[in-house]
């Protein structure tokens, strides 16, 4: 009923040489295709990590400027609006600290915006002001003065 298929050791199978030219020209277009795709999809990637920079930038120039006014607001004796208006300059400290850390992860060790050694100084002025502010002992105006400074400081680094 059934026959087995006797294979013929002497036979072997050549392709037509059309079909085979037929296929290598398009694998070579689907190729030209995926290699200009891509390159075109690396672009819009490379353009919208310029845009994020330059947002990450602006928005960190823009809190330091907030902290300044902040820390211009601060009379140089306690008053009872004091630790408020010191708790949005550390608030700004805070955002400038953040959106350094995010900019960071998203490119690696040269998307820092801030150097550590800023934030850190900043971190112990604002410390020490709210100590001051605390025992109401002595006047805030050397360590406003000091704020202000390292303020303006890390303004003028930015905006190089």
């Amino acid at each position: 009923m059934y026959r087995r298929v006797s294979r013929n050791n002497n036979t072997s199978f050549t392709p037509p040489r059309r079909n085979s030219r037929a296929v290598s020209g398009v694998l070579i277009a689907l190729l030209l295709v995926a290699v200009f795709a891509v390159s075109i999809l690396y672009a819009g990637a490379s353009a919208f990590r310029s845009d994020a920079q330059n947002q990450f930038e602006r928005y960190v120039l823009s809190a330091v400027v907030d902290a300044i006014e902040q820390v211009n607001r601060l009379t140089s004796g306690v008053q009872s609006d004091s630790a408020s208006k010191l708790a949005q300059v550390r608030q700004n400290v805070f955002l400038m600290d953040r959106l350094n850390n995010i900019n960071i992860f998203l490119l690696g060790e040269r998307g820092r915006l801030v150097p550590q050694e800023a934030l850190t100084v900043l971190y112990e002025d604002l410390d020490t002001y709210e100590k001051l502010l605390q025992t109401a002992t002595s006047p805030t105006l050397e360590i406003r003065t000091t704020l202000l400074t390292h303020l303006t400081a890390l303004h003028e680094l930015i905006r190089e």
